[in-house]
């Protein structure tokens, strides 16, 4: 948890204009600045930086925010990455531990025991005699002694204390490899035992090449343990969030503009060692929105190398999907029967594997192929099993040109008319298309198309465009009044803070309480500021305002009171039906007597 002085200080050093001039050309645009908006494709600009108000709006896609929204849409970071970005460049120092819990120094140390751990495995397999049985695999499976010590490949030697032993004397307790996923508690008496024995090991890294887990592969068969062990997930390392070799990757995926996704350690290792460097692996997991966030912060275009017999079933392809959700061009490279990156290398050379990458597909055209293989698009259900697997795929793909001719080519395979697809395809609703992708890749064409913006919302700008009115509030708005669920929790944040005399200075204190990384709380907020931006004679307004709303809950409640009483009515509840009536025409007397006032 980054503290709330921390974030105020950074966004008081750093100018939004020059924030964002860091990375897109600004044109002076009366007192503000416009671009093109890196969000999405446009010819006329229409991405604003309001710089009195240290926002950004785009009014073609929806896109807005501040300074670290725009970094983390810019740079697909997390929040906390983001705010590391602009600390540095602000010169601000972020507290290391943070509350009763210190949960960064926790982690810190966390990340050390994992340092520490991996330099003890390192050293055995290189210098210990009982590690020659791992350093006689690890030659056997071609890999070089330079590539041992760039991947920092290890040995965990047959003992149950040979780690435990060691991190003791480095001054770290078996609780703290316990956490870490190292030790195991033993089920029976007192005492702890180390995970991995008798392994060859593969060091895990996070993207920033901090280790955070390890994965071992037995040496001698053993009826006590698995032929391949990994971590467990712990408070570092979640599998689903980690791309193996990913921080070795990196600059050759940026240089290269494109990354290979293949599955297992030695599928990214042999290929690194033979000159293939753009190469990450997801290590057999499927594609997570996690993994592939983290591939686009370096590039858009993927090849996802699949083995020639696991790229039988369609349904690992799903996972894919998410790629193209990402405005990301995706292609799936198939191995023949048998073999994997490592093994195609190894007995046919780094040329056999180039090869196959040429001939990668489209993801499109690699699934179609393979549904049509799967089910015959002659009979009635083969056409729709095929349909059922494709249409998701395509309604993912935010470029209407592209869904437009994916359509066409589906139809014609499947001598299906494209209305009767497109008729589907508006029926396909997807289950994970908004959860993290960024609402600034959202067509802009249903950004358009928002309602006009409502009294409560225009009341939202006024009050976070000048957080004094919160005082204005008291005694004539209450937050339940409000209908939106995000306005009512901007009023009662506001109204909480007014009343407890920490009044904030700007919209921002109000966004830094809020969860960051979906975009739809920085789009509204972007978007009512904006619209607050433009009313001229703003009190007169905002009093006008006031009063709709009240209007507006009158209404409602009268509405709602003649709903109850058809109700008693058809219940046959003369009492009840008698006591609305005259509720309803008392509400009605105070509307008047209130109106007149007016």
């Amino acid at each position: 948890m980054i503290p709330d002085r921390t974030l105020q200080e950074i966004q008081e050093r750093l100018n939004i204009v020059d924030v964002i001039g860091g990375y897109i050309s600004l044109r002076k645009s009366g007192q503000n600045f416009k671009a093109l908006c890196p969000f999405h494709p446009e010819k006329t600009p229409s991405f604003v930086v309001y710089t009195d108000k240290q926002f950004f709006i785009c009014y073609g896609c929806g896109a807005g925010g501040d300074g670290i929204t725009f970094v983390m849409k810019h740079e697909h970071l997390e929040f906390p990455e983001a705010v590391e970005v602009l600390a540095q460049k602000a010169g601000v120092m972020i507290p290391q531990g943070t509350g009763d819990n210190s949960s960064a120094a926790e982690s810190s140390l966390l990340y050390r025991v994992h340092e520490s751990a991996a330099r003890f495995y390192h050293e055995l397999l290189s210098q210990s005699a009982e590690a020659q049985v791992a350093r006689e695999y690890l030659s056997k499976r071609g890999l070089e002694s330079a590539t041992w010590q760039t991947f920092l490949l290890g040995y965990a030697p047959q003992r149950w204390d040979g780690l435990l032993s060691y991190a003791k004397a480095e001054g770290y307790t078996p609780q703290l490899l316990e956490r870490a996923g190292l030790a195991i508690r033993r089920e029976r008496g007192e005492g702890w035992y180390d995970r991995f024995r008798g392994r060859a090991l593969f060091p895990i890294w996070d993207a920033r090449g901090r280790v955070i887990a390890f994965g071992g592969r037995l040496m001698e068969e053993a009826p006590e343990g698995p032929k391949y062990l990994n971590s467990p997930e712990t408070e570092l390392y979640v599998k689903g969030k980690v791309l193996y070799g990913l921080h070795l990757a990196v600059p050759h995926i940026r240089e290269q503009d494109f990354c290979i996704v293949v599955e297992g350690y030695m599928d990214m290792v042999t290929p690194y060692q033979h000159g293939i460097r753009n190469v990450v692996a997801s290590m057999g997991t499927s594609l997570t929105e996690a993994q592939v966030r983290l591939i686009r912060r370096h590039t858009r275009h993927v090849v996802i190398v699949y083995d020639g017999d696991y790229a039988g079933q369609a349904a690992t392809l799903r996972g894919l999907d998410l790629f193209l959700e990402a405005e990301m061009r995706v292609k799936v490279a198939v191995l023949p029967n048998g073999t994997d990156p490592d093994s195609l290398i190894r007995h046919h050379g780094v040329e056999a594997f180039t090869g196959v990458l040429r001939e990668c597909k489209e993801l499109f055209d690699y699934k179609l192929g393979l549904l049509t293989r799967q089910f015959d698009p002659r009979q009635m259900e083969g056409r729709i099993e095929i349909c059922q697997e494709m249409l998701p795929t395509i309604k993912r793909v935010p470029n209407a040109i592209q869904r437009g001719d994916y359509v066409r080519r589906l139809a014609e395979i499947l001598g299906i008319s494209e209305g009767l697809l497109w008729t589907e395809l508006n029926r396909v609703r997807l289950q994970s298309s908004s959860s993290w992708r960024p609402a600034a890749i959202a067509d802009s064409s249903a950004a358009m198309q928002e309602p006009a913006m409502s009294a409560e919302e225009l009341l939202a700008g006024l009050l976070l465009e000048d957080p004094s009115r919160a005082e204005q509030l008291e005694g004539r708005l209450e937050s339940e009044d409000l209908r939106d669920p995000q306005v009512r929790r901007l009023a009662d944040w506001m109204l909480t803070r007014w009343r407890s005399g920490s009044g904030p200075k700007d919209y921002r204190e109000f966004l830094n309480d809020l969860p960051r990384g979906s975009g739809e709380w920085e789009n509204r907020l972007a978007r009512w500021l904006a619209a607050a931006d433009t009313v001229e004679e703003k009190d007169r307004v905002w009093e006008e305002l006031l009063d709709r709303i009240h209007t507006n809950l009158q209404r409602a409640s009268l509405e709602t009171l003649r709903a109850s009483i058809r109700q008693a009515e058809e219940a046959g509840d003369e009492g009840k039906t008698s006591r609305l009536i005259l509720e309803y025409s008392r509400l009605v007397k105070s509307n008047t007597a209130s109106a007149r006032k007016t």
